[in-house]
């Protein structure tokens, strides 16, 4: 568990131990089966995240390309925008892989796609390249 998710589930975890405590103590189970079922669906929600966006199709097709994130630009929030977009990864997940550039985004694609996808990143102000896998 990372920090994060442990500053995040720490207040409903304490909220979640008082009123337990409440409603063994004074009875008041009444509130103990109003604000916990929240509450644990709130932890519930920080330990187990939704799934990603599923990826279009027209991003997916297989194939022999890859695509390569050189720069970043000047605008890195359009580019991880684009990078969650086409290849549904999570935001840290983009953000990471954005400020490792130079790095490869995507592999596996047709030259189309693999194409689509430079295009977005590029009109995102990133610096992107479709090649072959075989090509360094």
């Amino acid at each position: 568990m990372t920090k994060t998710k442990f500053l995040v589930m720490l207040p409903n975890l304490l909220l979640l131990i008082v009123v337990l405590l409440m409603a063994v103590q004074g009875g008041w189970w009444l509130l103990a089966l109003i604000l916990v079922p929240p509450l644990l669906f709130g932890v519930y929600g920080v330990l187990n995240p939704a799934a990603t966006a599923p990826v279009a199709a027209k991003f997916g097709e297989p194939g022999e390309y890859r695509v390569v994130l050189q720069v970043p630009g000047p605008n890195p929030v359009r580019v991880i925008r684009e990078v969650r977009r086409t290849t549904g990864l999570s935001l840290i997940a983009a953000k990471e892989l954005v400020e490792a550039s130079p790095v490869i985004v995507t592999e596996n694609l047709s030259e189309t796609s693999a194409g689509l996808v430079a295009d977005h990143l590029t009109k995102a102000g990133a610096r992107a390249l479709a090649a072959p896998i075989g090509e360094k």
